[in-house]
């Protein structure tokens, strides 16, 4: 797991941030230019509509639905997928861009 400012390098650097929240946490604030497909969704249909050599950040609230996110769409055969600890709250708290 990475931690926030590690995820927001790597976004800098060209990888998509996928919000693996529910829709109404999505709602009510997430990062800037991320991308939404819930966890949920993923467990059952691992598609997430990008090549599978691009990076990708996973991130939710705390940590744990990202971290199950990344493993899932590993196992389905994206090569660079890591998952971000503590966060939105942590993300917003530092400052950086949110929608």
């Amino acid at each position: 797991m990475i931690d926030h400012h590690e995820a927001r390098e790597a976004q800098q650097n060209g990888a998509t941030l996928v919000d693996v929240r529910e829709r109404d946490e999505w709602e009510a604030g997430h990062v800037a230019g991320a991308v939404l497909h819930p966890v949920t969704r993923i467990a059952s249909d691992p598609d997430i509509d990008m090549a599978p050599d691009t990076p990708v950040v996973t991130y939710c609230k705390a940590g744990t639905r990202a971290e199950r996110a990344a493993e899932v769409l590993r196992a389905a055969g994206y090569a660079d997928v890591r998952a971000m600890r503590g966060g939105f709250d942590d993300w917003r708290t530092a400052g950086y861009p949110t929608e």
